[in-house]
């Protein structure tokens, strides 16, 4: 026996009533994305006012003969030409890797020692842990003069501190010396830069629940294998992280060196910025010439961020 089936048309007033909830519904979301318009008008206007409008105007000085107050003069690749084969320029070159490279390396290491160390339950730790922020909470430029005083040769400190201790006969020229200064200046850089580094590290280590720690001496894992197993593969992501903003912000940095040495003796502690500010803005006011320095700069930053970026993703995703 066929069995029937009954369809059942909406009402011409449910029709007029779901249409009109339609039409109200898609002008809820245009006024919605209007609105969310307005409000990111703002964030466009600083990026483009702050970001894009002086990035281009600096990519354009590259090209030109400029100083301060004249008219700029296109020249074509000129200021490229003339950097590549400057020696200034490429001993900046590798003095700008060998800065970076090892100031964020000694403070990786010292940061992860003193995270591991802070991480156990000691007397006073939180005291200890207050005392470290401090040379990261202090000024730059107040750290910069404070030990451009304490690496002076005839008042200093530390040269006093070693005469005393008769250690040296004479004052060591520490930012005046072609064989110290780089030395003197990575110095400052990782006791400035290390509570980063510890901090950060230590963030993670409490992250790690103690339960994995608990099971794993239970199975008879050692010291240097709960290291290896537990606290190393759960710190990675961290480490490039921290890694990577120090990075940025190391070789970014101008304060210290131009502060402790300008870039000397000989351009030993010449870096990027520091060669970028002295052609821009110091006896040279080449404009163009500085424009040209931070551009050539600006995509080896790129390039690291983006590969320590996708290594980052890279990792997360398994």
């Amino acid at each position: 026996m066929a069995t029937s089936t009954t369809v059942s048309f909406p009402l011409p007033s449910s029709r007029r009533r779901l249409r009109w909830r339609g039409e109200r519904i898609q002008r809820l979301l245009a006024r919605d994305r209007t609105l969310g318009y307005l409000f990111l008008f703002p964030a466009i206007l600083v990026i483009v006012g702050l970001v894009a409008y002086p990035f281009a105007s600096a990519i354009v000085m590259t090209f030109q003969a400029k100083t301060a107050g004249t008219p700029g003069r296109f020249i074509g690749l000129d200021n490229y030409r003339e950097l590549l084969q400057s020696e200034q320029f490429l001993r900046t070159v590798v003095n700008t890797v060998v800065y970076t490279a090892v100031g964020v390396g000694v403070k990786f290491l010292l940061g992860l020692s003193m995270a591991l160390v802070l991480n156990q339950e000691r007397f006073c730790n939180n005291l200890f842990r207050s005392f470290l922020l401090i040379p990261w909470a202090i000024p730059t430029v107040m750290s910069a003069l404070n030990w451009r005083w304490m690496f002076d040769d005839a008042s200093g400190l530390i040269n006093n501190i070693l005469v005393r201790l008769n250690l040296i006969d004479e004052t060591i020229s520490w930012l005046s010396n072609p064989h110290l200064a780089m030395f003197s200046v990575i110095v400052v850089v990782v006791w400035q830069g290390t509570p980063f580094f510890t901090m950060s590290f230590l963030a993670g280590l409490q992250a790690i629940p103690k339960e994995l720690y608990e099971a794993a001496e239970i199975d008879g894992a050692s010291v240097l294998q709960q290291f290896s197993h537990i606290t190393l593969p759960r710190l990675r992501p961290i480490f490039i992280t921290a890694v990577m903003l120090s990075a940025i912000l190391t070789s970014a940095g101008i304060q210290f060196v131009l502060i402790l040495t300008n870039g000397g003796p000989a351009d030993r502690t010449m870096i990027f910025p520091v060669l970028a500010y002295n052609l821009a803005l110091g006896g040279a006011q080449r404009l163009g010439m500085g424009a040209a320095v931070s551009l050539i700069f600006f995509p080896i930053l790129v390039v690291f961020i983006v590969f320590l970026t996708r290594r980052m993703l890279r990792e997360k995703g398994e």
